[in-house]
């Protein structure tokens, strides 16, 4: 949308009698254009809005009120009507520039009918089926294409080919499923990826649908990821409801094409929801498999594709590609031909060993590699060609930081295909002291940040559709677990399936230093359990767990990060044994049903404390305890009720706090800050102490009058998402977002003296206003006139009936990249 660099002109009074009104058709007639199209923009704007909330409602499935329907429907009638009347005056233009006197004529004609347009528009404005546009219009999710996919699906002739043959087998009629068969890292997820990409761009499919299935299977899972590109969530609780759901969302899309990625075990595609819409051409299958027996155990009966290695000449180019074309031209050819032989013409194994050498120049790092590539393979890798491992182990070994290896290994922690949350590596980061010296949390994060990305880009990790994650392959997972279990690791990754009970392990306990479980629910235990090199411990539950063994944290002194997800807690107060917990860095209870968990204050060393998702009422006064925390998270905390009054006061190293959507706070009753505190909850005023070393803010307040005027955020990587006002917009889960600011407030006068709010202003990326009264010249800096923040980017304006101007013409300042006037 165009920016808008001046100027919302006054409305012609249209109250004059018959007489004036003519006469005003030749007086006004520049003024009256210059009106129109003013209110031409605005009524384009509010149609597309109006049209964006329509396709949202389509999106949900949801009614369109017939009102809104019949005001778009003569919206866009006006529009037309207008659009020629102003190439009408264009023309006129042209004619009077070409001619020494004017059509007078003309000019009271297109007078009279900008006039007769701009009252028709303000009615339209005004009427009742054009006030259901919603201000922030949620788009369908986005798709994120894999970088590492674009680097992996190359145009090899036999694959371009099997490509081409499964296109050709979709628009057949007779044939409604097919396979893609081939070994583990040979490229069947991206040929899977690639057909989808033709399939959108040829329009063969009316929408297309992506699930990975995995080795252990979870069937609401994938129903939840088909269902997410066909529509809204699914509302029901049960397998079998949600099968109807789901068939119910294919059978109206009538032309789908659902692709089923990684299938190890046959399916049960009816349990699913997808048999019958299979049955009734409304949908097709493409699954991908290492098993063709897979393919003969289903209820249908697939055509499959095989998916072949690469010939000696592709595989040769590929790894140019991925190491660099320099070794062409330089003695390390010959090696470097041996190399590439040792990767056996797999795709995977050609892209981690060419990334890891990319560059290298000293010949004895690639004969390091050789040697390695010829090593035998471990008896622990099941299922995985030996190539491939010696790969993969290799590009392990070859990475340029230890940091960079834990990275790594920890991402084994997580099932798979899971997506891994970077924050959670920046959090282990954090207290495992990846970076010695770092003094805030923020530093960690970036760093972790830039390995990850060059983790990406060595392909041992891939792009996540989920902002902030990663996955790994699941090859390349199961060669990071291998490394990890050895004895110099000590890591334990029990999570294909649910466990009934806590493992038998054919060594000792004593030797793991971090345990990594997925559990039916949380019972029992070794009576012994004694882990005394434990560092790290992360634990999920299938089903919430009502009990927990009191003395389940007895044998862990040393533990320094514990991770509990999910159904882990359902309990009234956390088991006493948590307390002996006293070298603990890092917290995370996760989506946990939560009671009392004042225990918490006693881990006097915890620096990084989250309860992301959990349902939990209070926080208690003890947490002002913990004196050495640096990071406080509650996103996604609904139930969250009460903060306890001198909690924030209480943690004096605080740098980062997350609480968006939490609005009880104490406010104080005047603008002043001095009156009494509505409430005996916690007031932001705690913050002031110590506001100048917070790094990360993310915060809603009911009013302004729950701000503070005297924070002082003068830390230089300050960063902060802020709400204020009667917004309920929440549910951001991004941990780097720009500086964004959320403002509803009855008087823009308020703001004048507001020393907090200045300062945001002036570091705002993102700006969101909504402004009741006085809001003719939108104050952003008093002594500037107005002039906008260097460094806005995007901005959105609701309400502020009076403004008359954003940005002085004459002003150097360059305008935001994304701007939004909305009625």
């Amino acid at each position: 949308m165009e920016f808008i660099s001046s100027i919302v002109g006054k409305t012609i009074d249209y109250s004059v009698g018959p007489v004036g009104e003519q006469f005003g058709y030749f007086v006004l007639y520049k003024s009256s254009i210059a009106t129109l199209k003013d209110k031409f923009k605005r009524i384009v704007e509010k149609y597309d809005a109006m049209q964006q909330y329509v396709i949202e409602a389509q999106w949900n499935h949801e009614v369109v009120a017939s009102e809104v329907n019949t005001w778009l429907t003569n919206v866009e009638k006006k529009i037309e009507e207008i659009q020629k009347l102003l190439e009408e005056d264009d023309e006129a233009n042209t004619k009077c520039l070409n001619s020494w006197c004017p059509d007078l004529k003309l000019r009271y004609s297109l007078g009279k009918k900008a006039q007769k347009n701009t009252r028709a528009i303000v009615e339209l404005l005004e009427e009742e089926g054009g006030r259901y546009a919603r201000v922030y219009n949620p788009s369908p999710p986005r798709e994120v294409r894999s970088s590492s996919t674009c680097q992996w699906f190359k145009d090899f002739e036999l694959r371009k080919s099997t490509v081409q043959n499964v296109l050709n087998d979709l628009k057949n009629e007779d044939i409604d499923t097919i396979a893609l068969w081939g070994m583990g890292g040979i490229g069947k997820t991206e040929m899977a990826k690639e057909i989808e990409r033709r399939v959108k761009s040829e329009n063969l499919f009316h929408k297309v649908a992506f699930a990975t299935v995995s080795q252990s299977p979870s069937l609401t899972k994938i129903q939840a990821e088909l269902a997410e590109k066909l529509g809204p969530r699914l509302n029901t609780e049960s397998l079998l409801g949600r099968a109807k759901e789901l068939y119910s969302r294919l059978t109206e899309n009538k032309n789908v094409l659902v692709i089923l990625d990684d299938v190890w075990e046959p399916l049960n595609l009816e349990d699913i929801g997808v048999y019958r819409a299979i049955k009734e051409k409304s949908c097709k299958i493409l699954l991908t498999t290492r098993n063709k027996d897979t393919c003969n155990g289903m209820s249908i009966q697939p055509k499959i594709f095989p998916v072949e290695l690469l010939s000696e000449e592709e595989a040769w180019n590929l790894f140019i590609e991925m190491a660099g074309d320099y070794i062409n031209a330089s003695d390390l050819i010959s090696i470097a031909k041996q190399v590439a032989q040792e990767c056996a013409c797999l795709p995977l194994a050609i892209a981690v060993v060419g990334s890891a050498l990319r560059s290298k120049s000293d010949k004895n790092e690639w004969k390091a590699m050789l040697q390695q590539l010829e090593r035998p393979m471990p008896h622990d890798i099941f299922d995985l060609q030996a190539k491939l491992y010696s790969s993969i182990r290799f590009s392990y070994d070859y990475l340029e930081s230890d940091v960079a290896k834990s990275c790594f290994l920890l991402c084994c922690l997580y099932p798979e295909d899971y997506d891994v949350p970077i924050e959670h590596l920046v959090r282990y980061g954090v207290a495992k002291r990846f970076f010695e010296g770092y003094d805030t949390v923020e530093k960690t994060r970036l760093d972790v940040h830039a390995i990850v990305r060059n983790l990406r880009r060595s392909n041992l990790l891939l792009d996540s559709n989920k902002d902030e994650c990663v996955k790994m392959h699941d090859v390349v997972r199961d060669v990071a677990i291998s490394i990890a279990s050895k004895e110099e690791h000590g890591f334990m990754v029990k999570l294909d399936k649910g466990l009934k009970d806590w493992p038998p392990t054919d060594r000792s306990y004593d030797s793991y230093t971090a345990i990594s479980l997925l559990l039916e629910e949380m019972k029992g235990h070794p009576t012994e359990l004694k882990c005394p090199k434990l560092q790290l411990l992360r634990l999920s539950c299938l089903n919430h767990s009502k009990t927990f063994p009191d003395n389940f944290f007895n044998g862990m002194k040393e533990l320094e990060m514990l991770s509990m997800e999910k159904g882990c807690f359902s309990l009234t107060s956390l088991p006493l044994s948590i307390q002996i917990l006293q070298n603990l860095r890092m917290l995370n209870l996760q989506s946990c049903l939560l009671g009392d968990v004042s225990a918490i204050g006693t881990l006097r060393n915890l620096e990084i404390l989250g309860f992301p998702n959990s349902e939990i009422e209070e926080l208690p006064l003890e947490i002002r305890n913990l004196s050495r925390l640096k990071l406080l998270d509650m996103k996604g905390c609904d139930s969250l009720k009460r903060i306890a009054a001198g909690v924030l006061s209480g943690l004096s190293r605080l740098e980062e706090l997350y609480v968006g959507g939490f609005k009880n706070w104490g406010c104080t009753t005047t603008m002043e800050g001095n009156g009494e505190v509505t409430n005996n909850n916690a007031s932001l005023a705690e913050l002031i102490h110590y506001s100048s070393q917070l790094v990360v803010l993310e915060i809603s307040v009911p009013s302004i009058l729950c701000l503070p005027k005297v924070l002082h955020f003068s830390n230089s990587d300050f960063r902060f998402n802020i709400e204020i006002g009667d917004i309920d917009n929440w549910g951001n889960e991004r941990y780097l977002f720009e500086n964004t600011l959320i403002l509803e407030i009855e008087d823009a006068s308020d703001l004048e003296e507001h020393q907090t709010i200045r300062s945001l202003l002036k570091k705002a990326v993102v700006l969101e206003l909504e402004i009741g009264k006085n809001s003719k010249h939108i104050w952003f800096e008093k002594e500037h006139k107005g002039i906008l923040p260097c460094s806005l980017k995007d901005l959105k304006i609701s309400g502020c009936e009076d403004l008359e101007y954003l940005l002085e013409a004459t002003s150097d300042s360059s305008p935001p990249n994304t701007f939004h006037l909305l009625e």
